[in-house]
C-alpha cells in the first residue's frame, strides 16, 4: 500500500495489529512526533456506529484568545453489538500501544529499559473509564473537533446524508456550526482520524479527531410539532372495541328517541281539569232578611 493512501475502516472491523508506525521525528516546536498508519499507509480512519454524545464542550485560552473544540462519545455496549465491538478494538489498541512502547523504549523514549506499567503511567488514555455509583463502569471517547482560521475543519449531514455544514462554507452553513448542530443528546455515525503519536513534556499518546458525521438530533417530546407516539397493535384493538361500544350506545339513545314521549306536567294539568269538573258548584248563600218590630204607643 502506497504511504499517501488513507485506509478507512470500520471501527468494529478494526484490527489493531495492522498499525504500523513510522520513525520518530521532531517537529518545529521540539516535540517529537510518530506516524501512524494502517499497513503502512498514512494515518486511522475509523468509521464509529451511531452513538450518543453529550454535545459539543470550549475550551477558550484567556491568553491567547483562541478556542478549542472537543466531544466525547459515550459507550452503551449493552445496547449495540457495533459499540461493543468498537469498545473492544479500542482497548485492544490501547494495550497494543503500551506494549510497543516499552519494546521501543529506546527510539521512542530514549531509555534503555521501560516496563508497560511505566508507560502506561506516563500516557494520556484516549479512552477514558469512570465507574458509577453501582459500581458498573462507564466509558467515553474524546474527538478533537479542529479549527482552522477560525472555521472548523469538520463536515456534518443531516440523517438522510444532506449537508449541514461544510469546511468549504456557502448556502450549507446557514444552519449554524458543530456546536449547535450536534445539540446535548445527539446521537452520530461518522468517520474519526488518528494521525500520529505525540510527546509532550514527559507524556505521550494518540488522540483523534472528528472528520464526518451524520447527526441525529435528541428527540424532544413537547415543542417539536411532531408526534412520538409510535402506534401498537394492542392500543389499536382497544380503539375498534372503544369505537364499537360508542356505536352501539349512539343506536340505542336514536331508538330511544324515536319513541313518543308525554310530558309530565301535561299530565298533571289535564288530571287537575278532570278533578274540577267532577267537584259541583257550591249553592249560593241565601241571605236572612231582618224584620224590624215597631213598639205600639200608650194612650195616656
Amino acid at each position: 500500500m502506497s504511504k499517501n493512501t488513507t485506509q478507512c475502516v470500520k471501527a468494529k472491523e478494526f484490527n489493531c495489529d495492522d498499525v504500523t508506525y513510522s520513525k520518530p521525528s521532531v517537529n518545529k516546536y521540539g516535540g517529537k512526533n510518530i506516524k501512524l498508519g494502517l499497513n503502512g499507509g498514512n494515518g486511522l480512519v475509523l468509521q464509529f456506529p451511531l452513538m450518543l454524545t453529550w454535545g459539543v464542550n470550549e475550551w477558550p485560552n484567556e491568553q491567547t484568545g483562541t478556542v478549542k473544540y472537543d466531544l466525547a462519545l459515550q459507550f452503551e455496549p449493552h445496547k449495540s453489538t457495533a459499540q461493543a465491538k468498537f469498545l473492544e478494538n479500542m482497548k485492544a489498541l490501547h494495550e497494543k500501544l503500551l506494549e510497543d512502547a516499552a519494546a521501543n523504549s529506546k527510539e521512542w523514549f530514549g531509555k534503555a529499559k521501560m516496563s508497560k506499567e511505566v508507560a502506561e503511567a506516563m500516557t494520556w488514555p484516549f479512552v477514558k473509564c469512570y465507574t458509577r455509583d453501582d459500581g458498573s463502569e462507564s466509558y467515553t471517547m474524546k474527538l478533537k473537533i479542529p479549527v482552522w482560521d477560525n472555521k472548523f475543519m469538520v463536515e456534518l449531514y443531516d440523517t438522510e446524508g444532506k449537508p449541514t455544514y461544510l469546511m468549504k462554507g456557502g448556502d450549507n452553513n446557514t444552519k449554524g456550526t458543530p456546536v449547535n448542530l450536534i445539540q446535548k443528546g445527539s446521537h452520530i455515525v461518522g468517520l474519526m482520524k488518528c494521525t500520529q503519536i505525540s510527546f509532550v513534556g514527559g507524556r505521550w499518546g494518540i488522540s483523534w479527531s472528528l472528520v464526518q458525521a451524520k447527526v441525529r438530533p435528541p428527540q424532544r417530546l413537547l415543542g417539536s410539532g411532531t408526534c412520538h407516539v409510535a402506534d401498537d397493535s394492542d392500543d389499536e384493538d382497544a380503539m375498534e372495541s372503544l369505537a364499537e361500544r360508542e356505536k352501539a350506545e349512539e343506536q340505542d339513545e336514536e331508538e330511544e328517541d324515536s319513541k313518543p314521549t308525554f310530558d309530565d306536567d301535561d299530565e298533571d294539568e289535564e288530571e287537575e281539569e278532570e278533578e274540577e269538573e267532577e267537584q259541583p258548584a257550591p249553592e249560593p248563600v241565601k241571605k236572612k232578611k231582618k224584620v224590624v218590630r215597631r213598639k205600639k204607643k200608650n194612650n195616656a
